[in-house]
């Protein structure tokens, strides 16, 4: 810490680096007067970019992309899949489809591409297909609906109130096509592998309804721990009229 800022917490009693930080998040959220729909749609749209870059003084990690170097995810039917230096993007691109609000429940449509990447390892079986794997890694979903219900309570801390998430409910509907281009998924034989490739591709709506649950609700809970502290850190008044 500087000089000033350490003269200005020792003189006031904070950081006033960290509050003119504070005031310029603020600045960028439109108050949205009355919470009318049309209002809500194109704050949330524009926000959006920012929010997914992350905002590391708040705690808000960044979400596109969203990196995690070791993930172990068990799947129905014994499935293992282990993915190292991962990586999602899209989610910055996101498309508000639909908002409303009305007592304290707010209800959000969107509609999003992804791409995850990354080395794979996976063994066990997906429908019929036996798979025992490890190579790359590249899945997309495109035109993914996302639908969303947020539950808002007023929580007062040291006088000032602040607009939580107290709980929320997420339901999606997967779009158009989500494509698997996945290398070596049997391990030493190229001819299996691009056949079992070929079965997953053109069998991709009925494995992401059985397999893609459990790396959705990873997802959701990255996300929604970013969205949680952001309204835990920024006051009521700063956000809603």
């Amino acid at each position: 810490m500087g000089a000033l800022q350490k003269l200005h917490k020792q003189s006031y009693g904070f950081d006033l680096r960290k509050e003119f930080y504070f005031l310029s998040t603020a600045s960028f959220i439109n108050i949205c007067p009355g919470l009318k729909a049309d209002c809500l749609k194109k704050t949330i749209q524009e926000a959006i970019p920012f929010f997914t870059k992350g905002i590391p003084e708040l705690g808000v990690i960044p979400t596109d992309p969203l990196r995690d170097d070791n993930v172990e995810l068990d799947l129905p039917g014994a499935f293992k899949v282990h993915l190292n230096n991962g990586s999602l993007t899209g989610l910055r691109k996101c498309i508000v489809e639909d908002v409303s609000y009305e007592n304290d429940v707010a209800d959000l449509t969107l509609k999003c591409n992804a791409t995850i990447k990354g080395k794979y390892k996976a063994n066990g079986h997906i429908l019929i297909v036996t798979i025992k794997g490890d190579g790359d890694a590249k899945i997309k979903a495109y035109n993914v609906i996302i639908g969303v219900k947020i539950v808002f309570k007023d929580v007062i801390r040291d006088g000032v109130t602040y607009y939580e998430i107290s709980d929320y409910k997420i339901n999606h509907k997967y779009g158009d096509k989500v494509s698997f281009v996945l290398t070596n998924l049997f391990e030493g034989n190229p001819q299996i592998s691009e056949a079992v490739l070929l079965f997953l591709n053109q069998n991709w709506k009925q494995i992401v309804e059985e397999f893609g649950g459990p790396i959705l609700d990873r997802l959701v809970k990255i996300v929604f721990g970013n969205v949680k502290t952001f309204f835990s850190a920024i006051p009521k008044n700063e956000l809603i009229a």
